[in-house]
């Protein structure tokens, strides 16, 4: 049986929890992932700007920043009793650390 993929407006993902985005992505909704990264992208350049990665900019750290919000999406488990922002919050952070100590 072949899975059906609701197609939704811009508009109408921002009435969606990001819990359930997660879901959407796992079931294959590839606009739901845009949409998430697009949400969180502001976060991810905050972190990014109060940190300095030897021999980077910080367009590096961005796209650190960027994999740890990748990371959150893909491992996300609604069933910790976190929520998803939280959750990102701390990923994108680890891996900006992880970064900069890599450097």
């Amino acid at each position: 049986m072949i899975q059906e993929v609701l197609i939704l407006k811009a508009e109408e993902y921002k009435e969606i929890p990001d819990e359930e985005l997660i879901g959407m992505i796992r079931d294959g909704d590839r606009q739901a992932m845009d949409f998430l990264m697009d949400k969180y992208k502001d976060m991810v350049k905050s972190r990014a700007r109060s940190m300095f990665i030897l021999g980077g900019d910080s367009q590096d750290l961005i796209q650190e920043g960027m994999i740890g919000l990748y990371k959150a999406i893909r491992d996300y488990r609604q069933e910790k009793l976190s929520s998803f922002r939280a959750f990102a919050e701390l990923c994108i952070t680890r891996q900006l650390i992880t970064a900069i100590k890599t450097a």
